[in-house]
């Protein structure tokens, strides 16, 4: 009898786990479905790709969509390092794809490019250098493939700094940069954001906070310390970050669903969504640390432009030198 029961009980729970995985995958595809329907390019001179090419050895996913491929070639390029923005696109570029051909670029590392590459390859190659070389191989590519002179880039956080440096070293290859959360010395960073974010502890007399953030002293740490960094970057969030909404950008929970339900990603490609994060950041946060773009010195030929967070934590304005720009206000809202 007891034997029986057990088997009949394990038959039932591996039919309800088959239940709940199938209608899992069957509501993913419904979600995927939708966000196609809704972002299909019907133009006749669209363009709607998604396709892995060969950069620096490995294969690099790269999406392109506009309603014009003649249209300008804009490419983004994302932050982290690590945080894909092919499976995100759908949150804020539909409106650019009428006037640009936007170009979204899994890093190495990151999202699909991580998951369909040999991981302990991208780990050997995966470096400062490395990454610079990318982002030039990427910009000439789209060049070659669309004929065209030159294009616009767009950097995000990590991602502005490659752009930045991308249009120091190589104006050859963009019309214009446009930075957003723009970093150029993470060290500086780090420092002003931890000086910010205890400050605000301070001032609101948030005892744990101050404990915790005081913990870490002096910071940043001359050895890396994801630890460390992981803290300093909860406080930030707690204390400095806007509250936590539904539509915020940030909402860990909105961010899951809108990578579980982008047509662009497999279920592997979602893990790899993930994990490339955590390994990115392992392999590049001690190497970005040295990364310092004041070195590079402020003449640039070709235009720049810059929005800034009024109170980013992590990109402070005065640490990306706009300060010394008249657009700049006294709190750190910069447009260039």
């Amino acid at each position: 009898m007891i034997k029986r029961i057990f088997k009949y009980g394990g038959i039932a729970i591996v039919c309800l786990i088959t239940v709940t995985v199938s209608s899992a995958l069957l509501f993913r595809k419904y979600l995927q479905h939708e966000v196609f329907e809704g972002r299909a390019i019907t133009s006749p001179d669209g363009i709607d790709s998604l396709e892995a090419v060969r950069i620096g050895g490995i294969d690099q996913w790269i999406e392109v969509r506009g309603q014009n491929v003649n249209n300008p070639i804009l490419l983004f390029i994302h932050g982290g390092p690590g945080i894909a923005f092919i499976p995100m696109g759908s949150t804020f570029q539909d409106p650019w794809e009428k006037y640009f051909t936007v170009v979204q670029w899994d890093q190495r590392g990151a999202g699909k490019t991580y998951e369909s590459n040999d991981k302990e390859l991208q780990r050997r190659t995966m470096n400062l250098g490395q990454m610079e070389q990318d982002t030039v191989e990427v910009a000439n590519y789209l060049r070659t493939r669309f004929k065209r002179e030159k294009i616009f880039v767009v950097g995000h956080s990590w991602g502005s700094m490659l752009g930045l440096w991308l249009a120091h070293e190589h104006p050859e290859t963009i019309y214009a940069f446009v930075g957003t959360g723009q970093a150029v010395s993470m060290q500086q960073n780090e420092e002003a954001g931890y000086r910010i974010v205890l400050q605000a502890a301070h001032s609101r007399n948030n005892g744990q906070a101050i404990k915790e953030l005081e913990s870490v002293a002096p910071y940043p740490p001359a050895i890396p310390d994801m630890n460390k960094l992981g803290t300093v970057r909860d406080w930030e969030s707690t204390l400095l970050g806007p509250p936590p909404s539904e539509t915020d950008f940030t909402n860990v929970k909105r961010i899951l669903k809108t990578v579980v339900s982008a047509p662009e990603y497999s279920i592997a490609d979602d893990i790899g969504f993930v994990r490339g994060q955590t390994f990115s950041l392992q392999v590049m946060v001690p190497q970005m640390m040295e990364f310092d773009l004041t070195k590079l010195g402020p003449d640039f030929r070709e235009p720049l432009f810059f929005f800034e967070g009024r109170k980013d934590p992590y990109c402070p304005g005065s640490v990306s030198g706009l300060r010394s720009n008249h657009s700049c206000t006294a709190e750190g809202n910069c447009v260039v």
